[in-house]
Parts: structure tokens; sequence; C-alpha cells
């Protein structure tokens, strides 16, 4: 008899290997890891910190602490390239430049926090930047609560080697690391002219980029034999003495240029572009001379008025050519006011009310200095040299020549010195002891003009003498360049050498 089965089948069992178990277990254990290390550099990409620190420097920007970001910092625009899409930082402190992308999710907000177009954004404004480092991503843009921007600025001349300026009255520090932005990209601070159209940024009282906003053209007059020592106005501010052969750097604009000497005088309507050189013949201005009466009314009535240099006697109607004038009125105990007039008819009658400058009035009859014909400090033509009330348009009838026609602000740039101006001289001449002379080297074969004045072909020196200056240098086929000096007074000889010209592609 069989026996009945249990209705289970044997089965081979395979024995697992230990060495295949210790295997299995090493690789489940090295991916867990790999997963855990990028999951762990998703999460701290994610919240704005670097996924490695291979190839990290410190450049001195302050860690953040959250958001989409790991760098701060506040910095000047100092350049934008919107084909790129990238925007260039200058780092005050530092001196240093670094360049960043920007993308759409690129917030740009104004000092309010609203938001503007990077189009809204000018070069050399301060703004405060949160950015991933590694990755030169610009996250969030701001323009700088703390910052400061001063425009319009005209006769633009920095002091002390070009450490300082003074503005409106303030006095500001210019960086070391301060940039320097021309409508053609960066450049130096002798590049800026006096002519330009100024505007700084800064922090406090610190200046970190001067932008030149509107440039300057070139205004050469000829035929100038009748015309030397007489004046040019053009616009309402700008006023120089004309020399021969005279070479003016003139901001770019629509102008009437007013000429006048000895009683003949002319107009005409320029437009100076930018980098262009225009000229005005001055041969068909000359005409017979034309007289005008003016009554002064002064306040106080022992102050002494000089034209042109010399003392006048006011107590009757003064007879003036038709022209341009400088009036210097005087007074012990009082500021000076310095004006140009114009006499464009037959009488006037004009009032000038002096402002005492606090200190105890002195004798009526002490001597006042006479003024320096074509000259002016900073002092006697500045906005502090006359009150409102004083040689003003609200002094002067509105039915008289000289109301309309009043200079009020003129700046003439004939020479800072008010009481010389730098002579010319060969620079193979014999140079006199004790008198110290600024050269001019290169470039080599160039003409050389001083605040618009022709000094010669390069080399060429004149006497040295402090003060600020424009130096232009010109050469036919080339484009015209001036740049801006700053001569200290040092006794000792002192020489500038300056880029070549760049020729003009026909």
């Amino acid at each position: 008899m069989k026996k009945q089965g249990t209705g289970r089948k044997k089965r081979n069992r395979r024995r697992v290997s230990p060495v295949y178990v210790i295997a299995v277990m090493i690789l489940s254990l090295l991916l867990f890891s790999i997963a855990i290390y990028l999951l762990h550099d998703a999460f701290k990409e994610e919240n704005g910190a670097p996924a490695s620190n291979e190839g990290y420097a410190d450049t001195g920007f302050i860690p953040a602490v959250a958001g989409n970001y790991d760098s701060v910092d506040t910095a000047a625009v100092v350049g934008r390239d919107t084909e790129n899409q990238t925007i260039t930082f200058l780092n005050p402190e530092l001196g240093k430049r670094y360049t960043l992308n920007y993308d759409g999710a690129t917030v740009f907000t104004n000092k309010y926090g609203q938001g503007i177009a990077l189009s809204q954004l000018e070069n050399g404004t301060m703004v405060d930047v949160t950015f991933m480092h590694m990755r030169k991503r610009l996250n969030t843009l701001q323009v700088s609560t703390a910052g400061f921007s001063i425009k319009d600025i005209e006769n633009f001349k920095p002091e002390n080697g070009g450490r300082s300026v003074v503005i409106n009255g303030e006095r500001y520090s210019i960086a070391e690391s301060a940039a320097v932005i021309l409508p053609s990209g960066t450049g130096e601070m002798m590049d800026i002219s006096v002519a330009d159209n100024i505007r700084v940024c800064g922090l406090e009282h610190t200046i970190y980029s001067i932008n030149v906003d509107r440039g300057h053209g070139y205004l050469r007059l000829e035929n100038t034999a009748a015309f030397e020592g007489g004046w040019i106005q053009l616009g309402d501010a700008l006023v120089y003495q004309i020399t021969k052969d005279m070479f003016i750097p003139v901001p770019t604009g629509n102008y009437t240029a007013y000429i006048s000497k000895d009683g003949v005088s002319g107009e005409e309507a320029l437009k100076v572009s930018d980098g262009a050189e225009i000229s005005m013949d001055l041969s068909k201005y000359q005409t017979e001379p034309l007289y005008g009466g003016i009554i002064f009314t002064v306040t106080p009535q022992n102050a002494n008025v000089y034209l042109d240099g010399e003392k006048a006697d006011i107590t009757d109607e003064v007879e003036l050519s038709y022209g341009l004038h400088q009036m210097v009125v005087t007074a012990q105990g009082y500021e000076t006011v310095s004006r140009y007039i114009r006499v464009a008819e037959p009488h006037a009658t004009l009032g000038v009310t002096l402002v005492s400058d606090g200190s105890p009035t002195a004798s009526p009859d002490s001597p006042a200095p006479t003024p320096a014909l074509g000259t002016a400090s900073e002092n006697s033509a500045s906005d502090n040299s006359a009150s409102e009330n004083s040689a003003s348009q609200n002094s002067v009838s509105v039915d008289t020549a000289v109301s309309a026609n009043t200079v009020p602000t003129a700046t003439p740039t004939a020479a800072p010195d008010v009481n010389a101006t730098p002579t010319p001289t060969s620079a193979s001449n014999v140079v006199t002891p004790g008198v110290y002379y600024v050269t001019i080297e290169s470039p080599d074969g160039v003409e050389v003009y001083l605040d618009g004045t022709y000094l010669g072909i390069s080399p060429v020196k004149f006497e040295k003498k402090a003060g600020t200056y424009v130096i232009t240098l010109r050469k036919n086929g080339c484009q015209t360049r001036s740049y801006t000096i700053s001569v200290d007074a040092e006794k000792e000889n002192v020489s500038y050498s300056f880029s070549e010209l760049l020729k003009i592609d026909n």
C-alpha cells in the first residue's frame, strides 16, 4: 500500500553568498549618499548659498543672511551693456569694478522702492545691490537712499590736485577711485573741460562718479585784429575777452554770439556740436563805433566804480561804447560786485547796491584795488559777489539798454589769476632766472591753446602761475582734444605729455 502524500513538492534552495549581500549594501549606501549630497546642494542654491567654494575669493562684500543672493554692496553704476544684459559697478571702498548679469527676474527700484526701468538708471548713480557672487547674477538693484546726485554743474574746477571741488558753496572730496564717465565711455579727470555740463554722484560728501552729461565743441574766431581786447558773449553766461586766433571750448547747444569793441558790435547764430569745430569771421562786423550814456545809482554813495579797469566818475552820465564792458564796484566794508554790462541804447540807468561783508566800515577815501581788465577771480564774479539787488535785472529799468542785456554771472576764461595772464613763450627760449614754467611737451607739432588763447606749436611753455587751465590741442586732420590741468604754486617747473591726437576718418 502506498503512502498518501502531503501534496507539497520539494524545491531546491539556492544559498545567497555573503559577498553578494555586502556588495548590495555598499552600493545602496553609496547611492543614498550621492542623493543626499545632491539634495543638499540643491537646497543651498535654492536659498542663495553657492554650491561650492572652489575658486571663491574674498571681495569685501557683506554676505547676506537670507534671500536669493549671497552678497550685497553699495556701488556706483559705471557702465551698462543692454545687448549682453550686463551692468558694471564700482565698489567705492575698495575701488574695485565688477560686472553682473541681469535677467527678467532682476528687480530694479528707485530709492523709495518703486519699480523703474533700466533705461531710467543713469550712469554714475549710487545703488544698493544684491547678487549671487559665483554666478555673477544681479538679484536686485535699488537707488541708494544714502546717495546724492548733483546735476547741471558748469565750470567744474577740481582743487587740491583733483582731490576736492566746491559745488554750490559746499566742498566735496573726490575719491581717488572716482569714475569719470564721458559720452564716449570712461576717461580721466583731465578729460573734463570747464565747458562741459557735469553731474556728480556719491555718498555723504564724497564724490565717487563724475559724469559728463553734455560735452563741448570748439569755436574758432577768424580775422580778430579789429576786435582783439574786446568781448564775445555766448548765450547768457559765457563771456570771453577776444585774443588773436582765439579757439574756445564751448558747451554743445545753440547760441547767439555777440561781439563788441569800442562801440563796434555784431551778433551771429551758432550751433555747437559735440567734438566739432565751427568758425566765426569777425571781419564782416567792422563798422563805425556807436556810444551810449549810463547813469549809475550806487549804494553806498562813496563806492568806487571801475569800468574796463579804469575808475569812473559817476557823478554824471558815463559815456561808453556799444558792447560789453566790465564793471567792478568796491567799497570798504562791503562785498565787491563784478559784472559785465552791455551798452546797446543811447541812454540807460543802472542801479547797484552793495552788501555788507560784516566787517567794520573803513574810511571812504581808502584806495580800492584796480581790477585787471578781462579777468575775474572766483570771488569777484561768483554768485556770492552780489545780492539779488546789486546790479541784477531787478535794479535796472526795463526800458533801458542795460536791463535786458546785463550778464548776471559771467565766467571769463582769460586766466584764473586775477593779477596776470600766464605769459606764453617758445620752448626753445632762454628762461628767466627765478621764473618757473609749465611745458606742454607732447604730442609734438600740434597747435596749443591756453584757455582759448593760442600759445604756439608744441613743445611750448608758459609762465607758471597757480590755477586751473584748459589746454586745447589741435591739428588738421585730427580730433581736437581739451584737457583741464591744475597747476600748483610750488617753485618748480612742471611738464605735461598728452596722448597723440586721433586721426579723423574721411
